[in-house]
């Protein structure tokens, strides 16, 4: 009896994995053609489409998605303006190693827009995407840093640097 209860218990098991890698690859596709449609609405003028394709995409981890959402906030389009809400978007988007969100937050930061004005955050926002060879966030990271002490220059970069290093491919 023993037996029986751990067979169906195993192929239960692999029945709930089998159904969640498949639903997973589904999910993937549509969320391929939503993020397409939302940035070609975006790209077009036409907010409210890009927002209905992009938003649920988002919210499900896609960066390039978040980062639209990012912009779509930030400046107004489709949405209230919010630039707290813009850089959440961007944080999250940041995270998973979006270049143009690392700038953007840099830039969030910089100017104190939605949040307080981090010299420290902004100069280790530019620091990673520079790292990837981004030329504006070098210039970006340069400005910053005219209003920086050498200490705190030093810390973004050990921030960074840490960054860096716990998110290597």
């Amino acid at each position: 009896m023993d037996n029986i209860i751990k067979n169906n218990f195993f192929k239960l098991i692999l029945l709930v994995i089998t159904f969640s890698v498949i639903g997973c690859g589904e999910r993937t596709q549509d969320d391929t053609v939503s993020y397409k449609e939302g940035a070609d609405a975006y790209a077009k003028g036409e907010f409210s489409v890009a927002l209905k394709k992009l938003q649920p995409v988002a919210e499900r981890g896609n960066p390039q998605a978040q980062f639209y959402l990012g912009l779509m906030y930030s400046k107004g389009d489709g949405v209230e303006q919010d630039h707290g809400a813009a850089g959440a978007w961007w944080n999250k988007a940041a995270e998973q190693g979006h270049t143009g969100a690392q700038e953007n937050l840099g830039l969030t930061y910089a100017k104190g827009q939605g949040v307080t004005r981090d010299w420290v955050q902004a100069d280790k926002w530019f620091s990673i995407a520079a790292a990837s060879g981004k030329e504006t966030a070098i210039n970006n990271k340069k400005t910053v840093e005219v209003h920086m002490q050498p200490e705190t220059i030093a810390e973004a970069n050990a921030l960074a640097k840490e960054w860096l290093e716990k998110h290597k491919k």
